[in-house]
């Protein structure tokens, strides 16, 4: 009769739970489905206990972690030590109110768990009991919850961080699922195993090790220490049982609930959409955060779409026709959503249709490809760029993979070769084969030898091109990818037809060849000109000097004396012509570092007789040294500008020589008082053979030329200017100050 009572009363349990169980705080994100489950689970649980505790108690069996024995197991090497305890028939502690309060706790909270194990450490009277959770393959114990007892001292833990190796007594007692009841710590501890050396340490008087099962395997532990009702425990375990069976159910369903919650955050904060519909009613059974988020929609709203605003928002991939034509699952790479502002959301879909309990779901997975789609629009643009700027450099573009020997390129490519690009053979062998043959080997082999450390490449060489004849062209390329033995696998690059500049440089070189044959023709012309031609114009000039001396008629002398002056204008013609060829055919000169203030001394001084002769002087405006690296030709610049002053200007006037300080340079300068040059003639007057006024004036208009030129070998320049100080002019050279 008992025993039925006890079975009708875990009944009634079973009823009253599947009542309350929904109300205990069960994850408020999972499904009613998932809560039925939960709930059912617990109900069996706790009616199995409750059926097996009864008859227990009605044959005098007690169950230890779902093992049942009859009698005493003898003391472990004689030390108070019991794995399996002989059981007695007693009443259960706890009475209807009490229980229902007990099973309200499994809630899967921490905060449950808590109160369950204080209700283990109230039954056992005890200073403090724990739940360890066993970690890891070297089965390492980590504590998970405490109670203490109030007022009691918390000592180091021996377990926490431990492995379980060092307790082999309790550890293979509880591999075995056998509680282990320790009623004195310090008895026989000299002839126990090392657990209770271990426990000494933070136990006084006893201790009890419960074993916790899920799913055949022992997951952690509970431990109770210094107990004052060890004993009657051991006896009478019923109740710790009860307590024990209902903490390892909240701990696994905690564990459950947090598995849950734990994916549930994930898939909330997953950067990807993801929306289940139910495909019979077209409805939304839940979406995650990431996508309200986007859209704007709300869980609620979502849940809420009727058909038409569904497939307006999301599309219809979960359409049935989808699932008749790609089956299960299929992948949309190109789709969109629609937020709640009208705004198109790029996205890629990846949809799985699942069966379950006769109705059809459809999970979809989205991401977002706002990114990628405005990377493949840059891209495009990038491509669409390269083509322009290959097509407005007449560039053909080629990839060519060596291990594959497939060749990439485009249509200009194919065009200088003489094909279309549909026509041309896509691998390298066809185009080596194309290589002139004086060139081919050349290429190929700088193409075998590209390392890593000069990955890049230019090359000229001659195609034989189909029905254009041969052709040349600039190839510039890079290796992009080496192999292991760092020879080249991949090579790209462009090519450029330079068949037009290659005959250019031809003809430049056919025109250098005259050019040189010209400047040596030139070179035996000037010779020609200063020996063969000033020969006889210096005869010419000593027999007239002869016949002056001699002659008494006037009219003759008036004639010797016209030959003389044409034949010195010649003689100082061929001077200046052969002096501006050589100064030409030069490429540089050997400087030394001189006074150039000393320099225009000397010129004046030369020039003294000529000045004089005008009634003329000469101010130099400078004084103290001024240095710079020339060449002793310098003095052909200032006796020319000294000479044009003395030629160019009115008697009883005079000549002004400054030498300015620029910075880095010095710049000579020359003034007279004479008619000056106008604005129109300044470009010129240093141009060869050109002299911007001859009146009253004999010459060749070389000399200025010849100033300008040796200005450019000193690495300076030359110009002239209206006398600031007056009618005249003033011309100028700058020269590199040291």
């Amino acid at each position: 009769m008992i025993i039925w009572a006890k079975a009708f009363f875990s009944m009634f349990v079973v009823f009253i739970l599947s009542t309350l169980l929904p109300y205990a705080g069960i994850n408020e994100n999972a499904t009613f489905k998932i809560q039925l489950i939960l709930i059912f689970c617990v109900c069996i649980v706790v009616f199995y206990l409750s059926v097996i505790y009864s008859l227990s108690v009605s044959k005098d069996h007690v169950p230890v972690n779902g093992e049942a024995c009859r009698s005493q197991v003898p003391a472990v090497n004689g030390s108070p030590v019991s794995l399996v305890p002989d059981h007695s028939p007693n009443s259960f502690r706890y009475e209807f109110p009490e229980i229902m309060s007990i099973l309200s706790l499994l809630s899967g909270t921490a905060e449950g768990i808590d109160k369950i194990l204080g209700h283990i450490g109230e039954l056992t009277d005890c200073t403090r009991c724990s739940f360890y959770e066993i970690q890891g393959t070297v089965k390492i114990a980590k504590r998970k919850y405490l109670w203490v007892k109030n007022g009691a001292y918390v000592q180091t833990d021996v377990f926490h961080n431990s492995r379980m190796k060092m307790f082999p007594l309790i550890f293979s007692s509880m591999n075995s699922k056998k509680t282990v009841y320790i009623k004195d710590v310090l008895a026989y501890a000299d002839q126990a195993a090392p657990d209770l050396k271990m426990l000494q340490k933070q136990v006084k008087v006893s201790f009890i090790a419960i074993p916790l099962v899920n799913e055949g395997e022992v997951f952690g532990f509970i431990t109770v220490e210094d107990s004052k009702v060890t004993g009657s425990l051991e006896e009478e375990p019923g109740d710790l049982i009860f307590l024990s069976e209902l903490l390892r159910i909240a701990i696994v369903q905690k564990k459950f609930i947090d598995e849950l919650s734990l994916f549930k955050n994930l898939v909330n904060r997953s950067n990807d959409y993801i929306i289940v519909i139910d495909r019979n009613s077209s409805k939304v059974l839940d979406v995650n955060e990431t996508l309200c988020a986007q859209t704007g929609y709300s869980r609620t709203e979502f849940m809420a779409m009727d058909k038409d605003l569904l497939m307006d928002t999301v599309g219809n991939f979960w359409n049935g026709a989808f699932f008749e034509t790609c089956g299960s699952r299929y992948l949309d790479v190109d789709s969109s959503f629609k937020a709640k502002t009208g705004k198109k959301i790029p996205v890629e879909i990846n949809v799985t249709f699942i069966a379950h309990d006769d109705s059809g779901y459809v999970l979809a997975v989205a991401r977002n490809i706002t990114e990628r789609k405005e990377r493949e629009i840059m891209l495009q643009k990038t491509r669409d760029r390269v083509e322009l700027a290959l097509n407005g450099a007449d560039l053909g573009m080629w990839d060519w993979d060596v291990a594959t020997d497939e060749l990439v390129f485009n249509e200009r490519w194919a065009e200088m070769l003489g094909y279309r690009a549909a026509d041309l053979p896509p691998n390298f062998r066809t185009i080596a084969g194309m290589i002139h043959e004086q060139d081919r080997d050349r290429v190929i082999s700088v193409l075998r030898n590209i390392r890593p450390s000069s990955p890049f490449f230019e090359e000229e060489f001659r195609v034989n091109t189909l029905g254009q004849g041969s052709k040349w062209l600039l190839v510039r390329g890079k290796a992009t990818e080496f192999d292991n033995e760092s020879k080249p696998c991949r090579i790209t690059g462009t090519a450029m037809d330079i068949t037009q500049r290659k005959q250019s440089e031809e003809h430049l070189r056919q025109y250098a060849d005259k050019l040189q044959r010209s400047n040596e023709m030139k070179e035996l012309f000037t010779d020609i000109l200063r020996h063969d031609l000033l020969n006889p114009a210096g005869t010419i000039k000593g027999f007239t000097e002869i016949l002056l001396e001699n002659e008494n008629n006037a009219q003759k002398i008036s004639i010797l004396e016209k030959i003389h002056k044409s034949d010195a204008k010649l003689i100082d013609m061929i001077d200046t012509a052969s002096k501006l060829a050589k100064l030409e055919s030069q490429d540089g000169l050997e400087f030394s570092v001189m006074d150039i203030g000393g320099i225009i001394h000397s010129v004046a001084e030369n020039l003294r007789p000529m000045i004089e002769k005008k009634k003329m002087s000469v101010i130099t405006r400078f004084s103290g040294t001024h240095s710079s690296a020339v060449n002793p030709i310098i003095e052909e610049v200032f006796a020319n500008f000294l000479t044009n002053a003395v030629k160019y200007s009115s008697e009883n006037t005079s000549i002004s020589i400054d030498i300015f300080d620029e910075g880095n340079m010095w710049k000579v300068a020359v003034s007279d008082q004479g008619e000056g040059i106008s604005d129109a003639d300044k470009p010129y007057v240093f141009d060869r053979f050109k002299r911007v006024t001859k009146k009253g004036v004999k010459g060749s208009g070389l000399g200025l030329a010849i100033v300008k030129r040796i200005a450019e070998l000193h690495g300076g320049e030359v110009g002239v200017e209206d006398n600031p100080e007056g009618k005249g002019s003033r011309f100028w050279i700058r020269l590199n100050r040291v």
